[in-house]
């Protein structure tokens, strides 16, 4: 039994007959039909009832086609990740992160870690796409935000350990009436405008959710903006946005949320190459954490 033959029952599967695999196959028929009956009789019996208007799947074929389907798609990937392993060459180390993680840090501590390596660096909008980038081999080691009621979904063949738990602050302008706080309920700021992060990893949906659960929808008249920009929308307009530990913009006053429910995890992603360095990544990672934000209370456990 050959890679090949697992292709053959899959195409006589999907296509419902025999005569229509041999056409897509371009093949003759009788020498698909004499195929096919080579296969069954490797697996053991009939993967196919012949029926006038086709083939219907045994219980057998379909046990064989549902695992012959996983196999296949495995084996194509493994094409697809050597191939590019074997463009990439050594090129170093490749890091990404989400846009609005640590991601700097992440650089900083790879760079102290594995100060001989070579490193490039990929941003981008959506932690889906950083979880497919390095399960295909395109990262090495990644950052990736996580926010309690959208969990994300991690591929098998990537590698997961968690950084830290972060508490959402807000950040108000300068001579906001909240500004002389040390700390805000979240119902305090019904009737504000907010700034609001890109809803692709799940920051807005959390936020809609909190304000509703203490009665109020926000008013979010700026989306999909980076931290640097909602500060300097916080500035120009009196707006009020969402930081977390390590942003810490000028002219924005952050202040804790009393019962605080926003929360977003951060966790570190890699794959298979760069298993080895996990260890000392991670741990420079949760003590470089911990160095920038001293205040306990913007931490929960990793």
């Amino acid at each position: 039994m050959e890679l090949r033959h697992l292709h053959v029952v899959l195409t006589v599967a999907r296509a419902g007959s025999i005569s229509r695999a041999a056409s897509q196959m371009k093949i003759a028929q009788a020498g698909l039909t004499a195929q096919v009956r080579r296969i069954e009789a490797t697996l053991g019996g009939p993967l196919f009832l012949r029926r006038t208007g086709g083939v219907e799947l045994t219980e057998l074929g379909r046990h064989v086609v549902l695992r012959a389907q996983d196999l296949v798609e495995r084996f194509d990937d493994l094409v697809v990740t050597s191939n590019k392993l074997a463009e990439r060459g050594d090129c170093g180390m490749r890091l990404g992160g989400v846009v609005g993680s640590p991601t700097a840090l992440l650089v900083r501590v790879v760079r102290e870690v594995l100060p001989s390596l070579p490193q490039t660096t990929h941003v981008v909008r959506d932690s889906d796409a950083v979880l497919e980038l390095v399960r295909t081999g395109d990262l090495d080691l990644a950052l990736v935000v996580e926010f309690p009621r959208t969990p994300l979904r991690f591929p098998k063949a990537v590698g997961l350990r968690g950084v830290a738990t972060e508490r959402m602050l807000i950040g108000v302008p300068v001579g906001h009436r909240l500004s002389g706080r040390s700390e805000v309920l979240l119902s305090e700021l019904a009737g504000e405008e907010w700034v609001v992060p890109d809803e692709n990893h799940g920051g807005k949906l959390n936020l809609d959710l909190a304000c509703e659960a203490v009665g109020f929808t926000p008013r979010c008249t700026h989306f999909g903006v980076e931290p640097a920009v909602a500060a300097e929308l916080v500035r120009s307009t009196g707006a009020v946005a969402g930081f977390f530990a390590g942003e810490n913009p000028p002219g924005v006053l952050l202040k804790p949320i009393i019962g605080n429910p926003l929360r977003r995890r951060i966790t570190l992603v890699w794959n298979d190459e760069a298993a080895q360095h996990v260890d000392d990544v991670h741990d420079g990672l949760v003590r470089a954490y911990h160095e920038r934000t001293p205040h306990p209370g913007r931490l929960l456990a990793s």
